[in-house]
């Protein structure tokens, strides 16, 4: 390898337009050689304003033909699994877009044809990549110590697309995009598998492997409000709050108390490109710590790491286990909601 990654793009839907086809563009350890998409007339607006000329509307096609060692895969939930599969099973690494697939045992099959092809599988948790995170992170990780409390919350905004339209070019959509079957899903579980993993990936970034949750569901006119309890591996506990939609600005944040400090980040809405506010207490020290971060791009970052990580032999982060992991306190989280148990997650 030249130290760049040949990177193909496989759908050319939404979140590409906004987040990961500018990504792709600037990362400095990535070559992006392959483009693909079901629906002609988008695939060709998207290769030409991005000047790629390998491109495809058969992902079978892409996978054979196509000059590159992994595939960035930001389709609907339902295609996760069939074409992470697929793209494996062909040889290439992959990076799909969250959440890992929509059921536990699509994400466990997942897993183990990744290890039975040896190809690696990140799964698009980019708030990992947030240099504000990662700094509160390292900090939990090797000066605080033992854990009290971890809470995170998650509260989508009413101005969530005015923020989409100020931010990136106007989305472009075809008649021959293709969905992938069935109906509508229950909207709480739309809810945390489409925002939730986002928060549940952070709290456990920062928190370790969750064993227990007890959710509790509102639903009104004006939107769903999902509260859960979290039990965590080493004994300590903290809450989750999800809620889609509130009346305000983006809400969005972490808090984590131990023996030796505790941090707190507000995190802001993640196309700002902005990373979080940050504030570390060292108790040791007896001082609050701010990192000073420049703006950054966390899918940048994040499509960079992936490609580093492949280049140099490392693992990925997230990879296919702590996918698996994320899926199923989601699915814990939405099985408690409908039962009003508290449930164990092995």
């Amino acid at each position: 390898m030249n130290g760049k990654l040949k990177i193909g793009l496989l759908g050319c839907g939404g979140i590409a337009q906004i987040a990961h086809l500018p990504a792709l563009r600037k990362a400095e350890n990535v070559e992006f050689t392959a483009i693909c998409d079901v629906a002609e007339d988008l695939l060709n607006a998207m290769a030409d304003r991005y000047a790629v000329a390998d491109r495809y509307t058969d992902h079978y096609e892409f996978l054979e033909k196509a000059d590159m060692d992994a595939v960035l895969l930001p389709v609907a939930d339902g295609f996760h699994a069939p074409l992470s599969i697929d793209c494996m099973r062909a040889g290439k690494h992959v990076l799909v877009e969250k959440p890992m697939a929509e059921t536990v045992e699509q994400c466990e099959q997942m897993l183990q044809v990744s290890e039975e092809t040896g190809r690696k599988l990140q799964i698009a948790c980019m708030k990992r990549y947030d240099p504000g995170l990662q700094f509160a992170q390292k900090f939990v990780a090797e000066e605080m110590g033992e854990r009290l409390s971890v809470s995170g919350w998650y509260c989508d905004s009413m101005f969530h697309m005015d923020y989409v339209r100020s931010l990136a070019l106007p989305l472009q959509g075809s008649k021959d995009k293709r969905r992938p079957e069935g109906g509508p899903r229950d909207p709480h579980l739309g809810m945390i598998l489409g925002h939730g993993v986002h928060a549940i990936d952070t709290i456990r970034f920062f928190g370790g492997d969750i064993v227990a949750v007890t959710t509790r569901v509102t639903r009104k006119s004006q939107g769903i409000n999902s509260s859960t309890l979290l039990e965590f591996a080493d004994g300590s506990c903290g809450t989750f709050q999800l809620i889609c939609t509130i009346k305000m600005d983006w809400f969005e944040g972490i808090i984590v108390h131990g023996e030796g400090g505790s941090i707190q980040a507000q995190i802001g809405f993640p196309y700002f490109y902005k990373p979080s506010e940050v504030k570390v207490f060292d108790a040791e020290r007896g001082e609050y710590r701010t990192p000073a971060a420049p703006d950054s791009d966390p899918y940048e970052r994040q499509l960079e790491a992936f490609a580093a990580s492949i280049l140099e032999g490392r693992a990925v982060s997230p990879d296919a286990r702590e996918g698996l992991a994320d899926q199923k306190v989601l699915m814990a989280i939405h099985a408690s909601a409908q039962s009003g148990k508290r449930m164990e997650i092995v």
